[in-house]
């Protein structure tokens, strides 16, 4: 089981709240008390091969027009590849795109780049809007068998 811990802006008093979210190895939602919560939603983009300095950008998921959700989380699993990045992309009418908001001050935004690459990763974003789809830039190696998997969690 993993806990994660957050800070959620509630927008109805206007105070920071600390949240925490118990989920399996899965990355499914364990226990939620708010009645109303959405179940949790996984999608899986296989998207094999890819090759170097290739930009691929997910089809949209809908995440419903009155969805709660307050966290998503993508995991990528293929091989290091330097100047790689990934970026979650929400958007209110599934037309315009914009960059996910991120978790701290420091990362204003859901995106990850790094300079020598690796294997596997976590990215972690708030959902702004009712459609998501993530935009991964290969960098300087062949992915032979690349995978995403988008998971949006509803908090406590």
């Amino acid at each position: 089981m993993s806990v994660i811990e957050g800070i959620y802006h509630n927008p109805d008093t206007g105070i920071d709240e600390r949240r925490l979210i118990a989920c399996d190895a899965q990355g499914r939602l364990l226990h939620s008390s708010r009645a109303n919560a959405p179940s949790p939603l996984t999608e899986v983009f296989t998207l094999g091969r890819v090759r170097r300095g290739r930009q691929i950008t997910t089809d949209p998921i809908d995440l419903d027009e009155s969805q709660g959700y307050t966290l998503l989380i993508v995991r990528k699993f293929g091989i290091a590849s330097r100047r790689e990045a990934l970026e979650i992309q929400t958007s209110v009418d599934g037309e315009r795109w914009l960059p996910a908001a991120g978790l701290t001050l420091e990362s204003n935004t859901a995106r990850y780049e790094s300079a020598n690459g690796r294997k596997s990763f976590t990215l972690q974003g708030r959902p702004v809007g009712q459609f998501v789809r993530l935009v991964f830039q290969n960098g300087s190696r062949t992915q032979p068998d690349l995978v995403l998997e988008l998971t949006a969690l509803a908090g406590p």
